[in-house]
């Protein structure tokens, strides 16, 4: 706007207009400081007692306080800055003046806009002077100012005394607990102001529970609480409900304890004490559990087997064996033991389990089987709460010893059998093993000498059951008329750290003279054709008896007429 001096640089109107001007600016001044300071005292107010009533978090009270600002910027703009920035010049003040002082009948409009020029007509001039003085003279006896109206000013002036005394008497009555309400709209951290102040709300055993367990809640006074009353109300919202179960506690030593049983789902608790409030939320979760187990037996390295898979019913392993297990959980955990037991139920290990990964529903172990009175195992597994599984399944181990190896002698049949010096004796032997034999020996001794070793050579490897022939050629120890030679056949499998050893009965070989060597096969031959003329005998009698059984059967039973 333009703020040009009145025609004629007339110091009186231009001082009368300035004046206006001014008064536009001090009461619209006046105005926006008084409508600050009223919207200032409300919006405070408002907050601190919404605050009060529903303890509002940090992040609400941030957003409050930005609204704060922003509806105090606006009043700032349009009742401060503007006055500043679009004060009204001469001409508009003129005109203002002129209709609220219709005495001056455009006079003093005409006075602002007209300047003399005596030079292009004095006429004119001589008509303009005498406007301006004639303006002049009905302004000594005007007041200006009175054209601008203050009773805007003065509405918004008497209210935002009235409520800002209002809120300073409040807030004084109601000090510190004001004090606390400002220093939290100022996004302070001090708690709301009750008069019963709740300190705290602990959960036993913790935060997060397990699924099942007890839950004891208790809340705790604030020391200072002006009012500790006799009862409060704890409301437990489950997750599922529609509604939240309220439990009224009586005053213990400043503490309200409510226990919950067996809980099943996670739930927020929210304590009322006279005017004190309070929420927390408990997370319930499921204890870890195996889903799905699996079982794969690592044979010992000695039996040739591959690994094989096992059945939970089917844990009958062989001693030494490696058992991998393979456990998949229903959530995902950070740890985990399996506890080999033994058979009078004791631990006798304990074998951490493997987790792929620093969290993971799956796990692994291998267990060393190398004792026979292990009875079976049970996994633990544990979570990132600490919470570990409970009522774990026992899984039944049976360990199968390796038996040694089953060794006979098939022939020679006879205990004791004569040789000559020159003879070789021949010799047929059964062995038997569940994983193979790598071993086969025949031992043998005469005299006081210790016993020697013959290794047994078969054809084909020996496997689990086998016979192997062996000639043995006696003339290769030079034994004398009436040596008598023991032997017997030892069959070792490949068991380690101590293989497994079988042996067969002990039997004699009598070193005798050629002589006595006919002599006995001639009693031999004689023993066998007597055995068999006695075994025809028997057998014919047999038939004999048969047929006279057939006879009888064959004869029909005489009528009854004749």
């Amino acid at each position: 706007m333009s703020s040009a001096k009145t025609a004629g640089s007339s110091e009186l109107l231009q001082s009368k207009l300035s004046g206006v001007r001014d008064k536009h600016l001090y009461i619209g001044l006046g105005t926006g400081v008084a409508w600050l300071v009223l919207a200032t005292v409300l919006l405070l107010g408002a907050g601190m007692f919404l605050d009060w009533k529903f303890d509002l978090s940090k992040d609400v009270r941030t957003v409050i306080l930005m609204g704060d600002a922003v509806v105090l910027l606006v009043i700032f703009a349009k009742h401060i800055y503007t006055p500043f920035a679009a004060r009204p010049d001469y001409e508009e003040v003129a005109l203002e003046v002129e209709r609220g002082i219709p005495e001056f009948r455009s006079r003093l409009i005409a006075s602002t806009q007209m300047e003399p020029d005596a030079e292009k007509d004095k006429t004119a001039a001589l008509f303009i002077r005498a406007l301006l003085k004639q303006t002049e003279e009905m302004s000594r006896s005007q007041d200006f100012n009175r054209v601008v109206s203050v009773d805007g000013f003065a509405k918004v002036g008497v209210w935002s005394v009235l409520i800002t005394c209002l809120g300073l008497i409040i807030f004084n009555e109601y000090q510190p607990d004001t004090g606390d309400l400002l220093n939290r709209a100022f996004l302070g951290d001090k708690p709301v102001p009750r008069k019963t102040l709740i300190d705290s709300i602990e959960i036993e055993p913790n935060e997060v529970v397990a699924r099942g367990d007890d839950v004891v809640v208790r809340v705790v006074l604030n020391e200072k609480s002006r009012v500790k009353p006799k009862t409060a109300d704890l409301a437990i919202m489950y997750s599922t409900a529609a509604r939240p179960t309220v439990h009224t506690r009586t005053n213990l030593n400043d503490t309200y304890t409510l226990k919950l049983e067996n809980v099943r789902e996670t739930f927020t608790i929210t304590a009322k004490a006279n005017d004190g409030q309070m929420k927390k939320k408990v997370e319930v979760v499921p204890r870890p559990a195996v889903r799905t187990i699996e079982f794969e037996q690592k044979f010992p390295s000695y039996t040739g087997l591959k690994p094989q898979t096992r059945q939970r019913g089917d844990l009958t392993l062989l001693l030494g064996s490696e058992l991998k297990i393979r456990v998949a959980a229903n959530k995902k955990i950070t740890g985990g033991v399996v506890f080999l037991k033994n058979a009078t139920g004791e631990t006798q290990q304990e074998q951490p389990l493997m987790i792929a990964g620093k969290e993971s529903e799956q796990s692994s172990v291998s267990l060393k089987l190398d004792e026979l009175n292990i009875s079976g195992f049970s996994v633990r597994l544990r979570d990132k709460y600490g919470y570990e599984s409970q009522d774990e399944a026992f899984y039944r181990v049976t360990m199968l010893p390796d038996k040694p190896p089953v060794v006979r002698i098939l022939e020679p049949i006879r205990k004791e059998e004569k040789v000559t010096q020159r003879a070789t004796l021949p010799i047929m032997v059964s062995v038997k093993d569940d994983y193979g034999v790598d071993n086969l020996v025949l031992m043998f001794s005469h005299g006081n000498s210790p016993p020697q070793m013959v290794p047994l050579k078969a054809e084909s490897t020996i496997g689990r059951l086998a016979r192997v022939p062996f000639d043995w050629k006696i003339r290769d120890l030079k034994p004398s008329v009436g040596t008598e030679i023991k032997y017997w056949v030892q069959a070792y499998d490949g068991r380690t750290p101590e293989p497994g050893m079988g042996k067969s009965r002990e039997l004699t070989a009598l070193v005798v003279t050629d002589n006595e060597k006919r002599r006995d096969l001639q009693n031999r031959a004689t023993d066998s054709i007597t055995g068999i003329n006695e075994t025809a005998a028997r057998q014919e009698k047999l038939n004999v008896q048969l047929g006279e059984i057939i006879r009888a059967r064959a004869v029909t039973s005489p009528q009854g007429n004749e």
